[in-house]
Order: C-alpha cells, then structure tokens, then sequence
C-alpha cells in the first residue's frame, strides 16, 4: 500500500478538467475561424471588395482611354481623322470598349456604364453612371455598384 502512495501520475480529475480545457479552446477557435464574423466570411468579403475596386478601375481606366482618343481627334486632328462628335456622342458610338480581362459597355439611353471584368479567375459585373459637363468635353463616373461576382 505504501508503493500505490507515493506513484507519481495524473489523476482522472486532471485529465478531465484538460479534455473540456482542450474542448473550449476548440470551440472558440472554430468560432473564430468559421462563424458568422469569422476570418473565411472576412476574407469573402474581401476578395468581394477587391474584385469590385478592379472592375471599377477597369471600366474607369477604359473610359479614359477613350476619351483621351476622343480629345486628340477633336482637339488635335485634322482632316480625316479629326471629329466633331461630342465625347457624349463619341462614346456612345463606341458602345463597347474591350482590353485584356474586361467588357465595358455604355448605354446611351440611360447612361450607364457597365463592366464585366475578369480578376483572378471570378467574373466581376459592376456598374456606374456617366455624368457629362461642359457641353458633354467632360465626363466623371459615378454611384459605381457592385453587382456579383461568378466563379
């Protein structure tokens, strides 16, 4: 009886009080990782916002493109190819513009710009509104929104 005393070892109390330890920290780390504010729904929402910041700027680096076209054919040009379109009635000739990864559209009716781009993988469809100044020379994109996102 003496030799069972003086045995070193965990008792089941320890043990159990480290299970349910090991079990709480668990769920908080699942928690964590996976609930509702958890890093995966965060990291979604910000490959979302991303996606979008890129199709925006897409559609607005298109769109400039254009319209420093449309400036040295009207300001610059002579003869065959100088115009006398508006930059309004430019782009609206225009309808689509297309590079690498992405479709801008413009819609002369409602004025609405639309851009379907293609950033790592997904499919971005975003969308915004022209707005035409100083006799439609100059143009600022606006209320820009983000549509969906496909894979």
């Amino acid at each position: 009886m003496k030799n069972l005393k003086n045995q070193k070892g965990i008792t089941l109390v320890a043990l159990v009080v480290t299970i349910i330890v090991l079990l709480i920290l668990a769920g908080v780390s699942l928690s964590l990782v996976a609930g509702s504010n958890g890093i995966m729904t965060r990291t979604v929402a910000a490959r979302d916002k991303h996606n979008a910041a890129t199709a925006k700027e897409r559609a607005e680096l298109a769109i400039a493109e254009t319209q420093m076209e449309w400036y040295e054919k009207y300001y610059v040009s002579t003869g065959a190819d100088a115009t006398t379109q508006t930059l309004k009635e430019y782009l609206n000739a225009k309808k689509t513009i297309s590079g690498s990864g992405y479709i801008v559209t413009i819609d002369a009716a409602t004025n609405k710009v639309s851009v379907k781009a293609d950033t790592e993988g997904a499919e971005v469809l975003a969308e915004g509104t022209l707005t035409y100044s100083n006799n439609d020379r100059n143009l600022e994109i606006t209320n820009w929104s983000y549509l969906e996102t496909t894979k």
